[in-house]
């Protein structure tokens, strides 16, 4: 069973208690946590899930992290034959850390409940879950296609030159419409438009003036 198919027998499991899910959340403000796998959002009720495919003291530790931000912390892991070892609970126990378990049927099911936490630092989890972290990637993928704010302004580029697939648009024009994370916008933008983007982002300078069209 790989991580990534931990995911969707995980997210049952979540909708089931009532959360909407979204996967490979890299939160601002959470800097020692680093990306969840999973997040479930029940306003004001969040859930963060940590997934592996064996049991193991960095998973714990994985899981610990979140504790400033989350009401609930899980691990998940494949179903153990002789369950999770006393010792580990223990340890989960004292922590607050539960533990979600997925049978070799894809059945994920809760054998040791986290423990309601109150969380000491504030996240707007109202603007960190995006629709795309709903669509772009599962949990526990490997692919790299978490999202990002460079992503998220490549996205909102790319929607725009879509909508308009014959037409040509100056940076400026860009920037009207799109919001991007760029401290620099105007230079930054374009350049990554030519330097990385050129594979559906066409460009071509008029009278010392650039402009992109979709490919």
């Amino acid at each position: 069973m790989k991580e990534s198919d931990l995911y969707h027998p995980i997210k049952r499991l979540l909708e089931g208690l009532g959360y909407t899910v979204y996967a490979e959340v890299e939160p601002r403000g959470a800097y020692h946590a680093g990306r969840a796998d999973v997040v479930g959002y029940n306003k004001p009720a969040v859930a963060i899930v940590e997934m592996k495919t064996s049991l193991s003291i960095e998973l714990v530790e994985q899981a610990y992290r979140w504790l400033p931000y989350s009401h609930y912390i899980y691990i998940a892991i494949p179903q153990r034959k002789k369950g999770v070892p006393y010792f580990m609970r223990k340890i989960l126990r004292d922590f607050g850390v539960g533990v979600i378990e997925v049978s070799p049927f894809g059945t994920a099911y809760i054998s040791l409940e986290a423990r309601f936490n109150r969380p000491r630092i504030r996240i707007n989890w109202d603007k960190e879950l995006l629709p795309e972290h709903q669509t772009w990637v599962e949990g526990g993928s490997s692919s790299g296609g978490h999202v990002t704010p460079y992503k998220l302004t490549m996205n909102r580029v790319r929607a725009l030159l879509s909508r308009n697939p014959h037409r040509w648009f100056s940076i400026k024009e860009i920037l009207d419409h799109c919001e991007t994370h760029y401290a620099n916008p105007k230079n930054s933008l374009s350049k990554a438009l030519r330097d990385f983007e050129h594979d559906w982002c066409e460009t071509k300078k008029e009278k010392g003036k650039l402009y992109f069209k979709l490919k």
